[in-house]
């Protein structure tokens, strides 16, 4: 096991590396630059090149990028231009309603995902058919067109929950009213962002079971005169949750990208909304910082997921041991 670790830690920071390099060398090249932003759409060249100069902008890139890496290195993300906040203070205030998101939405997609496949499992060839079409249709409709249709039918039309931000603005709940009035604002965008999820997994769950069942452990068990639903449910399912359990730690980053944008819809405060607001912004430490703390989950997730799966499956557990 410790070998494993520290050949994910090792690779997580080459990873970092490489992300936190190319996002600094793409921001950099990128037309206009944090002195425009800061400037305004009227501010004037002498306005602009003080800012450049204050920020250390018009020195050559190579050394900045150095001065950068170094920082880096010390846990030192720098500090916003717009806020002149440190970056870390605003990824931490941001990072839990992200993860308030992401985790619900992934256990509740589990759950349901993995349930529609087993209880469809045993359907015909024309059920099965039906069921992966609409699995498929509903899987190909964005997210932020889900997130839309719940706001509008059940936000708007039948006013059963809120449309936006975290916490009701005309009240000032504390203690245990706080939490409640959080969790029913989380309720749409978690629920948008797992809907997209469970296509998948229901997917996924039916056909690995589908590929189990054919397995002879599974044929040689039904022989003995197991019924086809204890087959299906004691055998086929934990070694069908292999596969899905690794496809979804690397689908990990793609949730993510589905995190920005149901927090753009719904306005709130999380980490995918300060990186859109950085990037409008031309912030690059921000940049750079949420594009790293989206790319430490990605790799935190796969490294859960695998140990997910040598808890499932104990062969693999020598694999993480040497």
């Amino acid at each position: 096991m410790r070998a494993f670790l520290a050949g994910r830690l090792i690779a997580a920071g080459i990873a970092l590396w490489a992300v936190a390099t190319l996002t600094f060398v793409l921001i950099n090249l990128a037309p206009g630059g944090p002195a425009v932003a800061l400037a305004g759409d009227y501010g004037a060249p002498g306005q602009i090149e003080e800012i450049t100069r204050a920020y250390g902008l018009d020195r050559p890139l190579g050394l900045r990028y150095l001065d950068h890496m170094v920082r880096l290195a010390t846990g030192d993300l720098g500090q916003s231009y717009r806020s002149q906040a440190p970056v870390r203070t605003l990824i931490a205030e941001s990072l839990p309603v992200s993860l308030a998101l992401l985790v619900p939405a992934i256990l509740l997609s589990a759950l349901i995902g993995i349930g529609l496949g087993l209880g469809t499992a045993s359907l015909g060839r024309g059920g099965a058919g039906l069921f992966t079409g609409l699995m498929a249709a509903a899987h190909a409709v964005p997210v932020y067109v889900v997130a839309q249709g719940l706001v509008l039918g059940l936000a708007v039309w039948l006013g059963l929950l809120p449309v936006q931000g975290l916490l009701d603005p005309r009240q000032s709940p504390t203690g245990i009213a706080a939490v409640a009035d959080m969790a029913r604002h989380l309720i749409l965008p978690v629920t948008a962002l797992a809907l997209h999820h469970v296509t998948f997994m229901a997917l996924m769950t039916r056909t690995r079971l589908a590929l189990e069942l054919a397995r002879p452990y599974a044929v040689t068990a039904r022989a003995k005169g197991l019924s086809l639903g204890r087959t299906r449910r004691n055998h086929a399912l934990p070694n069908a949750l292999l596969p899905i359990v690794t496809l979804s730690g690397q689908r990990l980053g793609g949730i993510l990208g589905g995190v920005v944008i149901v927090e753009t819809v719904f306005a709130l405060p999380g980490l995918g909304r300060l990186a859109v607001a950085a990037t409008i912004a031309r912030d690059h430490p921000l940049v750079i910082g949420t594009v790293l703390a989206a790319c430490a989950i990605v790799i935190l997730g796969n490294l859960i997921a695998d140990i997910l799966v040598a808890w499932l499956d104990p062969r693999t557990a020598g694999d993480l041991s040497s």
